[in-house]
């Protein structure tokens, strides 16, 4: 018993059914035994259809990776591994290990948090890596409190993010979104940068906006050009402060219907979303699609909400 066994010399099917017992953190070390050990893994990993996996990835001052496998592979629910690192230079550490890690798993999912003011310096080089080893992610975290426009445009322009884009950092003024798809949900932390135009060219089921300067006059504007179908039809969900809640009647200077604040409706979004809502104004656009306005506190800002809809069920 004290002697090593010999795994990579059994058959290949007792040794796929040793291989597949073992968690994701396991099957990367085994990886880095030899390279032999490597390219069977992959081509497990890869050929295998049930073995499917979600990477969930950060450039925090402690940069981890998280493997999440299906319950199909494991037997009893979703299941995690993060991996942490030691290391005199943690950051090309993390680099070599998700270049390991992108290699090895066929990932169905992708999300991305990087954090802009940890590495600084090396932001450029993270981003070329994240891109010359994913072809797209579906959810990308800018998160940082230094202006980091160049990096930002930087991940835009060379990562392909396909649904989700949350911006929990600091911009300038003059940083300009530009997006080539349609994604599912943008969200915004502090969007002193988003003035009117941006907010009329983003494009997304769902942008959710703090801090924004927008004005009551901008907002009715973007309303009236919502009912016109001259921008945002396939808006599902709005959230964006309110400038001046005392002049309310700005934003409604609009055809609107006020719905009794006792009568409680379902409706079904347009992504096929049930929902309940009490009172609200109802505004409809000339396709006949309504959107239902109303207005709830965040701390001590009152947010404007806006939920499109189809149908009633």
């Amino acid at each position: 018993m004290s002697q090593s066994f010999p795994v990579l010399k059994l058959p290949r099917l007792a040794l796929d059914e040793i291989l597949i017992t073992m968690r994701p953190f396991e099957l990367i070390q085994f990886s880095m035994t030899s390279s032999k050990a490597r390219v069977i893994l992959k081509y497990l990993l890869r050929a295998r259809v049930n073995f499917k996996y979600r990477l969930i990835v950060n450039t925090s001052n402690k940069p981890n990776i998280t493997v999440m496998g299906s319950d199909t592979y494991f037997g009893y629910g979703l299941k995690a591994d993060r991996i942490w690192m030691y290391s005199d230079n943690v950051i090309m550490e993390w680099m070599k290990l998700f270049k390991i890690v992108t290699e090895l798993f066929n990932f169905q999912r992708h999300a991305v948090t990087l954090c802009l003011d940890t590495f600084p310096d090396q932001n450029k080089t993270i981003i070329d890596l994240i891109r010359s080893q994913l072809s797209f992610a579906h959810f990308f975290e800018f998160d940082g409190k230094i202006v980091a426009d160049q990096d930002v445009e930087y991940v835009l322009k060379k990562i392909n993010v396909t649904e989700y884009l949350d911006f929990k950092c600091e911009l300038s003024n003059n940083f300009q979104l530009k997006l080539t798809n349609n994604l599912v949900k943008i969200t915004v932390a502090d969007g002193n940068w988003l003035n009117y135009n941006q907010l009329i060219q983003l494009k997304a089921l769902e942008l959710e906006i703090k801090g924004s300067e927008i004005t009551n006059r901008e907002l009715n504007a973007f309303l009236i050009s919502w009912m016109m179908s001259e921008c945002h039809q396939d808006l599902v969900r709005l959230k964006i402060p309110v400038s001046d809640p005392d002049r309310l009647d700005v934003i409604f200077d609009l055809p609107y219907e006020a719905i009794d604040n006792d009568v409680i409706r379902q409706g079904r979004t347009v992504k096929n979303e049930t929902f309940r809502l009490r009172g609200g104004f109802d505004i409809k656009r000339i396709d006949g699609a309504t959107g239902t306005i109303y207005f709830k506190m965040d701390g001590d800002q009152l947010m404007f909400n806006m939920i499109v809809f189809a149908l009633f069920v």
